[in-house]
């Protein structure tokens, strides 16, 4: 889809946004087009007649304007009629307040507006891009109860949409918009005067609603929206006022960066960070999103695809924002996700990087330091179908069906170092995956073989980096396997200092050298896989699996002390072996380096067998 339908959603948003900035900032009538007329309850030869005619309107009077036309940075406004009815102004006054050319500003001038309806039968708003025009025409536009310039409700019939100039056909429309409680004043000033960091927010509107939105590109792709609802937009003076901002920020746009010079790269850099700060939503809220694109080429590969519902809010100062009803329909597979939730977002670290790139040049390695905070992201009941790939140049590299789905899952986020988190803590419950009998793919081959038919895990990884101690602590590390069992391992890795994190590859693969092994604990809990192996192996070597087992068992208890040095701790290690593989229940291993530095790369490598190795550590093991 073109670049004018992609932006189609947040235009529906901002649809109602430039009405209400239309009857913000009307033109005074005499410089641009047609004369103003006056129309009210008097009638010829009375003085009400007269007093119009010397520039004053009787209280409840209407007063039209013809052509109005207003620019407001990239975007252009025009009104073939404008109407207000029910207003105490006199004509001189409504003059006066909406004469671009007057020499009060806007704000002052907005706060004497007032009317008991603003009337736009046909509004028409441009925007060039990329050598075209984008255009909406909105109809039936009415501004109701507008006190002191701030409109009590604002509302349109409905918008079509379309791309003029040369280039794809682009279509789209609008059903009804509504905007409530809109400040005129409060955009005047944000789009006029400037202001900065310590400049007061002020509430641009408390509402937006725009309904039945569909957009269409010229691969016959088709985006449709239900329904959008705004609240509570927030806006702060700027350095260098809105309109200029974004009548900048568009020209760039179309530019292209590629073609930009260094400074002009960097004064845009500065712009959008200061925009982006000044700017913020109390909520959002999609609803009925449908996509469908018919795809091309000779084999067309079409694409079906919707979401019942995303939402956007505010949680303890962070952004936090909800995916329901997830449904992808296409050639390569099927995806349906119940729910998906990002929370803790924030876009510090993007204004920081816009900020950098206004000062200077980015290092590409200096990147992911400004990617967007992310807290928190959780996913409820996910399945993904994907269909058998065939290979044409190797038959044999041919893969089957799949089949997997997600009950939940949850990753945590927090402690970013040059935007890396030092602490997470990834948990998740079935996991599921069919084991097709006669797969030829790893891992799920060697299940079928033990006769399992589904696999269906759940887990924990939970790790964190002290930087004082220069650790990273594996919490917990566990793996549950229904009707295979259970493994859980905690550890402490020594030697990781800050340099790990470092964007450079090259620093941060030499800090890695320098790690160490301080601590491992394993356990293992038999829940049927260890009896399956055993059962497996028992068939093939021909014997009872008692009787393998009381071989393995012998095996652990003499091998595992002769290739660790045959000390006490390897003798206890091979009886706890021996133990488990005789009788499954529960094995718990725990070691640690009796130096406090821990163990490090150049001392397993060094070491002249690992009894040597094992000799450095306290090794701890039980069976049950």
């Amino acid at each position: 889809m073109t670049r004018f339908s992609t932006t189609g959603v947040a235009r529906a948003a901002l649809g109602a946004f430039a009405c209400a900035t239309l009857t913000a900032a009307l033109p005074a009538v005499p410089p641009f087009a047609g004369p103003a007329q006056a129309q009210g309850p008097a009638t010829p030869g009375t003085p009400t007649q007269d007093a119009v005619a010397q520039g004053a309107v009787a209280p409840g009077a209407s007063v039209a304007l013809d052509d109005v036309v207003l620019p407001l940075g990239p975007v252009t406004l025009k009104a073939p009629k404008l109407e207000l009815r029910g207003t105490a102004l006199s004509r001189d006054e409504a003059r006066a307040i909406l004469d671009p050319a007057g020499p009060a500003p806007w704000r002052t001038r907005l706060e004497k507006l007032s009317a008991r309806e603003i009337v736009i039968p046909v509004l028409r708003v441009e925007q060039p891009a990329g050598g075209r025009v984008q255009v909406a025409v909105y109809h039936d536009v009415v501004a109701r109860d507008v006190a002191a310039g701030r409109i009590g409700t604002l509302e349109a019939g409905g918008a079509v949409l379309t791309v003029e100039g040369p280039g794809p056909d682009a279509a789209g429309a609008y059903g009804r918009l509504n905007a409530r409680e809109v400040d005129l004043a409060g955009l005047a000033r944000l789009f006029t005067e400037p202001g900065g960091p310590d400049a007061a927010p002020i509430r641009v509107y408390g509402g937006v609603t725009a309904e039945d939105i569909a957009l269409t590109g010229p691969d016959g792709a088709a985006l449709r929206i239900a329904r959008i609802d705004a609240r509570d937009l927030v806006g702060r003076p700027t350095t260098i006022p809105w309109a200029e901002s974004v009548r900048a920020l568009a020209e760039g746009a179309g530019q292209g960066t590629g073609r930009m010079e260094g400074p002009e790269r960097s004064r845009l850099s500065g712009l959008a960070a200061d925009l982006l700060d000044g700017i913020s939503i109390g909520g959002l809220e999609i609803g009925g999103i449908t996509f469908a694109a018919p795809g091309g080429g000779p084999k067309p590969s079409p694409i079906q695809a919707s979401l019942a519902r995303i939402t956007y809010g505010t949680e303890e100062g962070a952004g936090r924002m909800k995916a329901e009803g997830l449904s992808v329909d296409a050639p390569a597979g099927r995806v349906a996700l119940k729910g998906l939730t990002l929370s803790g977002l924030s876009l510090k670290p993007v204004l920081e990087g816009l900020r950098r790139a206004a000062a200077g040049p980015l290092d590409q390695a200096e990147l992911r330091r400004y990617a967007p905070g992310l807290g928190r992201l959780a996913l409820e009941n996910l399945d993904v179908d994907l269909p058998a790939q065939a290979s044409a140049r190797d038959p044999l590299a041919a893969s089957g069906p799949m089949r997997f789905a997600v009950r939940s899952a949850d990753l945590a986020m927090s402690e970013p170092r040059d935007g890396v988190p030092t602490a997470s803590r990834l948990a998740f419950d079935g996991f599921t995956c069919a084991v097709p009998p006669g797969t030829t793919a790893p891992v799920l081959a060697d299940l079928a073989g033990l006769g399992y038919t589904a696999l269906d895990l759940s887990g924990t990884v939970d790790a964190r980096w002290d930087e004082a101690t220069r650790e990273v602590t594996f919490r917990d590390v566990t793996f549950t396997g229904k009707d295979m069992g259970t493994a859980r391992i905690t550890g402490t890795i020594g030697g990781i200092g800050k340099e790990v994190f470092d964007p450079e590859p090259m620093v941060s693969s030499l800090a890695l050298l320098g790690a160490s092994a301080k601590s491992l604990a394993l356990t293992l809990e038999n829940g049927g896989l260890f009896q399956r192996f055993v059962d497996q192996q028992a068939k093939a070597q021909s014997l009872k699996p008692e009787e393998l087992q009381r071989e393995y068992g012998t095996a652990a208890m003499l091998g595992i002390p002769a290739v660790l040095g045959g000390s006490p701790s390897a003798k206890a290690l091979g009886q706890a072996v021996s133990r488990f593989v005789v009788k499954p229940g529960r094995l718990s291993v725990s070691a640690a380096a009796k130096d406090p530095g821990g163990l490090g790369l150049m001392d397993f490598s060094t070491a002249p067998s690992p009894g040597k190795i094992f000799d450095r550590l306290t090794v701890n093991a039980t069976a049950e």
